[in-house]
């Protein structure tokens, strides 16, 4: 059986506070804070000792679609995520409300603020001796965020570090949660002078 546990949400207004991620976000500055630092030991149900020792690891790769980019302006950045062959990821909007969801976070440089960030269509996949399918991320999958840069953020090398929380799983058994550091590079050049 998969892994459970509460999840815990807070929403806060701050813009330029992160860890704070998006659980669903269309065009709205609510963010939602998942917190996901309550699985209490490895005697959990679905978590097994030996399984610790074989833990899947997940590839990310961070790119920038704009080369550069300018005050005042948006930025998308993409987030590709590989696993090892059938192992899967509980999607950011599980509907199981016990599951450990897949989430992006990050803490923003001064001047850039989260608009919105997209994660990508989940996948059903039925466990043995369940009733109703999971809603998982497959072995490769990418995360799209826009950003939006101040009008008056500095010109420069900005670095936007984030966190990708995960717990992968395969058809018998979930493993413990991991989180992986990730970061992304861009170039801000001076607003052009009118």
């Amino acid at each position: 059986m998969h892994c459970r546990l509460a999840c815990h949400e807070i929403r806060a207004v701050n813009r330029n506070t992160f860890p704070a991620t998006f659980k669903s976000m269309p065009k709205t500055r609510t963010f939602v804070v998942h917190l996901g630092f309550l699985v209490a030991g490895l005697g959990l149900s679905g978590v097994s000792t030996s399984a610790q020792f074989r833990q899947p690891t997940a590839e990310l790769t961070p790119t920038v679609e704009q080369q550069a980019t300018q005050p005042g302006q948006t930025v998308t950045l993409l987030l590709g995520v590989e696993l090892p062959e059938n192992i899967h990821v509980q999607s950011d909007k599980p509907r199981d409300p016990f599951v450990i969801p897949t989430l992006l976070t990050f803490t923003l440089p001064k001047g850039v603020t989260v608009e919105e960030i997209t994660y990508p269509e989940s996948t059903d996949f039925l466990l043995a001796g369940q009733e109703e399918p999971l809603a998982v991320f497959e072995h490769e999958f990418t995360i799209a965020v826009r950003l939006a840069l101040d009008a008056d953020v500095s010109p420069g090398e900005i670095v936007v570090p984030g966190s990708l929380l995960y717990q992968a799983c395969d058809d018998r058994v979930c493993f413990a949660p991991a989180t992986a550091a990730v970061e992304w590079h861009m170039h801000v050049e001076p607003a052009e002078r009118r």
